[in-house]
């Protein structure tokens, strides 16, 4: 990994001041407010409370919400099928999860279909179009996927069903041939939150239902409870956790952590995870729901959050453990495979792109790989796993910052056969013989949209402090800017010239360290930074995030190192 530039946030101090007179905040709770561009009193108030019943928008706010909630109530109601067309990742089993739970809960038995992502492949096909026709469907909802699906849908219509798109990727521009539309990512989507994952997509179209029929009086799931279920979504697809992302997982958590779902449950207790953080979610529940998708069928990842037999539901769980755990090592495999490439590639340091293709691949777990590949090299990365039989590949890419993968890919259209995703993430497919020609005008689309100084990563800092600052009142005003993710990020401080007092390693390659600083000393762990050279008596600049660290029965304060380099090496 290249070294990393530190990138002080610049001050604005009449906002801050603004912030700390209005509300009575901390002078650094104002700052970091600011920092994440909450400036006025109103939004701060917001971001810190963020009360449900006052700050998730109406539903009807959605173009289509109104067409899409009455044809699901006539549905129901006419006790006409419905089917549901999901994801094979997280953001889409649990908005599948969420709507066969709230049509249960209804009283009406959904049909599913979750596509394989060997069989399958990726998004709305027609094979599964015609599963869902076959089954008996009369509504097709699709959940995180169908966005660009034209000919699908359009075979969905053929076949008798109503289409109702819940999808927040990417769209084509081209009106879809659906009977409701509800993606909040179109300019004219009549939502003002662009931010909405699959399952948030997929809640609101239950809340839209949900006030259908309690206009005409009907009984009605509580919707709190399913904010366990959004809150899983929105984390593993890395949405900006802001606006309506925030309100939601931040009610979510604390619905995951008090879950009766016996899935939930089950689901924690395999993870080891009591006290459920957006941490927990993205490191560990979240993992173990892609590995059924990843490797096998995915379906059982939305049974698991949906049943109500306990029994099932800590079978399901265990199944789904034992394959995360087959995954990591599949994982290691093709990561020291794609490393050796990489460094086997003459030319690489000139370079500016990374792709790389084996038939040996498994196309469940290149784009867990393709994340590993960025952070150790910074670039952006596609790797391809190709089909012997087909002689297709199929790819997943992963961006640096600032770089919009989805367009680069759109500029080598010619040589694909398919592709879609967002800036940061997008998949593909490719004929074998095409691979050489893409990666040559995948370099090309690069260079043609990036600087040089793009290649050296930047960690922003949040402000710097003295040792003396790092205190419980800090802790607490960290605490109300929980939850943390893509559009809010954990604070990271700065620390310079404080003493090595003592260092250790522990366990594999994890970095243990004493630091004394301002007449001070606090324990700092690095994780994966064993081989950092930062002797005993060095005097060291650091980045952090400050923690509470449980041990024995006691609590501390520890610093989360995020980077640390001799004081004179430092800059930024």
């Amino acid at each position: 990994m290249p070294a990393r530039r530190w990138m002080l946030v610049p001050r604005r101090p009449e906002p801050e001041a603004e912030l700390c007179g209005a509300l009575g905040v901390s002078p650094l709770l104002a700052r970091l407010l600011v920092n994440r561009d909450v400036i006025t009193p109103e939004a701060a108030s917001a971001f810190l409370t963020s009360k449900l019943a006052e700050h998730l928008r109406s539903p009807m706010l959605f173009r289509d919400m109104g067409r899409a909630a009455e044809r699901v109530v006539a549905a129901v109601n006419a006790s006409e099928r419905i089917g549901i067309y999901g994801d094979y990742d997280v953001d889409g089993i649990s908005g599948s999860a969420i709507l066969v739970t709230f049509l249960r809960a209804l009283g009406h038995e959904p049909v599913l279909h979750i596509p394989h992502r060997l069989n399958d492949g990726y998004g709305v096909t027609e094979p599964g179009v015609r599963r869902l026709a076959e089954q008996g469907a009369r509504v097709m909802i699709t959940v995180d996927c169908g966005g660009v699906a034209h000919r699908e849908l359009a075979l969905a219509r053929e076949l008798g069903m109503d289409a109702i798109v819940c999808d927040h990727h990417q769209v084509s521009g081209t009106p879809l041939p659906a009977h409701a539309v509800l993606n909040p990512i179109e300019p004219d989507s009549g939502f003002p939150f662009a931010g909405l994952c699959g399952a948030g997509v997929a809640f609101y179209l239950a809340l839209g239902v949900r006030m259908r029929l309690r206009e005409s009086g009907a009984a009605v799931p509580d919707l709190r409870r399913y904010l366990d279920l959004v809150t899983l979504g929105t984390i593993a697809d890395i949405v900006p956790i802001v606006e309506e992302n925030r309100v939601l997982v931040k009610h979510g958590l604390r619905e995951l952590t008090q879950s009766v779902r016996p899935g939930i449950i089950a689901l924690k207790t395999v993870s080891g995870v009591a006290d459920v953080t957006t941490g927990t979610v993205g490191f560990r529940l979240a993992p173990r729901l892609n590995a059924g998708g990843r490797l096998a069928d995915a379906t059982r990842s939305v049974e698991l959050l949906t049943t109500t037999d306990k029994a099932r539901a800590e079978q399901l769980a265990q199944e789904l453990d034992q394959e995360n755990r087959a995954r990591q090592t599949i994982e290691v495999e093709i990561l020291n495979d794609a490393i050796a490439q990489v460094e086997a590639t003459p030319d690489f340091a000139e370079r500016r792109s990374i792709v790389l293709a084996s038939e040996d691949w498994h196309p469940g777990v290149i784009g867990i790989v393709a994340s590993r590949l960025v952070e150790r090299y910074y670039r952006p990365t596609i790797l391809i796993a190709v089909n012997l039989d087909t002689g297709i590949g199929r790819g997943s890419g992963r961006s640096i910052r600032g770089f919009n993968l989805h367009e680069a890919m759109g500029a080598c259209r010619e040589v694909l056969e398919g592709f879609g995703g967002h800036r940061m993430a997008a998949g593909l497919s490719i004929r074998a013989e095409q691979v050489d020609d893409f990666a040559g005008l995948f370099e090309e689309a690069v260079r043609a949209r990036t600087r040089a100084e793009q290649f050296v990563p930047e960690t922003t800092v949040d402000a710097e402090l003295s040792f003396r600052d790092i205190d419980q009142p800090l802790m607490d005003d960290l605490d109300r800017l929980e939850p943390f993710g893509m559009g809010n990020p954990e604070p990271i401080f700065c620390t310079r010239g404080a003493t090595v007092a003592s260092r250790k390693i522990v366990g594999e390659n994890h970095l243990r360290l004493y630091l004394k600083h301002d007449g001070r000393g606090i324990g700092a762990i690095g994780f994966g930074m064993a081989d950092r050279d930062v002797p005993e008596g060095a005097t060291v600049d650091l980045l952090y995030s400050p923690q509470q660290d449980e041990w024995n029965g006691e609590t501390r304060l520890q610093l989360r190192l995020r980077d640390i380099r001799l004081a004179r090496d430092s800059n930024g």
